[in-house]
């Protein structure tokens, strides 16, 4: 299973840097391909730049409605299984393996 991690953001420059490594320590601990891709949404700070620095991939988008944003994510997204979350949030270092051994008993679609 390869995921796309979809990050929205904002101006989120003081806290995108410590949410991209905890997806990078997610994706360190999950054996399939993970693509991060972080949507700089209207910033005028160093979000996209950090993000860019981090690995992510960046996209912009200029929409005012955090779907239309989350779904410029998922258009540009290759993997098979999406994930979202928020730049200011922090993902746990098993969120991977555990959302991927869900998806694989069949007893999940998503979450």
């Amino acid at each position: 299973m390869q995921f796309s991690v979809v990050v929205p953001a904002h101006n989120e420059e003081r806290w995108i840097g410590h949410g991209l490594a905890t997806i990078a320590a997610a994706r360190a601990r999950y054996a399939g391909p993970v693509e991060t891709i972080v949507v700089a949404n209207r910033c005028t700070d160093a979000t996209a730049e950090i993000a860019q620095r981090m690995g992510a991939r960046v996209v912009e988008n200029d929409a005012r409605n955090i779907a239309a944003v989350r779904n410029a994510g998922a258009a540009a997204a290759t993997g098979t299984a999406l994930v979202t979350i928020d730049a200011d949030c922090l993902m746990a270092p098993n969120a991977l393996v555990e959302i991927a051994r869900l998806l694989q008993s069949g007893r999940f679609v998503g979450g």
